[in-house]
């Protein structure tokens, strides 16, 4: 493989990396192990959450460098795991270099898990959050319809492509709106248990993790970015349940706990 393409494929491998929800240092380390197995040295990368550079020297004795965008970033464990294993059967030589082209096409065009899985998962985890928080299963009812509904919110704001916050935000108060609404026309629920099971399933919790050991492995640029991206969604989230709730008592339709 020519020492320009080599480049671009370890940089997209990172940059997937990244956009899959993997932490910084763990797309550094895909770039520039890809490289070093295929005798690139003095490979360099400096990744953030919303983009890398990476350089190596070939053995034509030039220096080659590319710079990518990371323009969208989700949560998809399945494609970092496949990328990580991906460029270990580099390492080990289990595969070869053509191989591991093909592997990466694949694994970027991976679809999404059906859509009536994805939908019964949301109401599944807000029903099983509600329990543990202590509600009761009238409470985990209504969370699993509030949760399965508001998947059908988030989709519609990403096909509109609104920034994060505003998904957030919205998230956050038609949990607190449609848990109101139901304890005021339907049944007699705790509130306070079926909006707290509901929003964990917009809490970024992986990206607050991920934020920490970006820190702690050195990365304090990349692991401060993705500490005050995760902080800012969970300030939406907490705005947006505060003001349904603040509406709601303005509006004094129905009990506010």
């Amino acid at each position: 493989m020519q020492p320009e393409d080599l480049l671009l494929f370890a940089a997209d491998a990172a940059r997937l990396m990244l956009e899959s929800g993997g932490e910084t240092y763990r797309a550094e380390e895909t770039a520039m192990n890809i490289i070093t197995s295929q005798g690139g040295v003095e490979a360099e990368c400096f990744a953030t959450s919303t983009g890398l550079m990476l350089s190596f020297t070939g053995e034509d004795g030039k220096v080659h460098a590319v710079v990518r965008r990371v323009k969208r970033r989700e949560m998809n464990l399945e494609k970092a795991s496949r990328i990580h294993t991906m460029v270990s059967g580099l390492q080990t030589d289990r595969i070869d270099i053509l191989e591991a082209t093909r592997e990466l096409d694949v694994i970027e065009r991976l679809r999404e898990r059906p859509f009536a899985l994805r939908m019964g998962a949301s109401a599944v985890g807000a029903a099983f959050f509600t329990l543990l928080f202590g509600g009761k299963p009238a409470d985990a009812f209504a969370a699993a319809a509030i949760g399965a509904t508001l998947y059908l919110l988030i989709r519609g704001f990403q096909r509109l492509k609104l920034p994060e916050f505003l998904t957030s935000l919205a998230g956050g108060g038609y949990a607190a709106i449609a848990s109101l609404g139901i304890q005021a026309l339907i049944a007699p629920i705790n509130t306070d248990m079926t909006i707290i099971g509901v929003i964990m399933l917009l809490v970024p919790g992986v990206a607050i993790t991920n934020a920490i050991r970006d820190i702690i492995a050195g990365d304090l640029v990349a692991g401060i970015a993705r500490g005050v991206d995760a902080f800012i969604t969970a300030a939406a989230i907490s705005a947006g349940a505060g003001g349904a709730f603040a509406i709601w008592k303005l509006l004094e339709f129905g009990g506010i706990r």
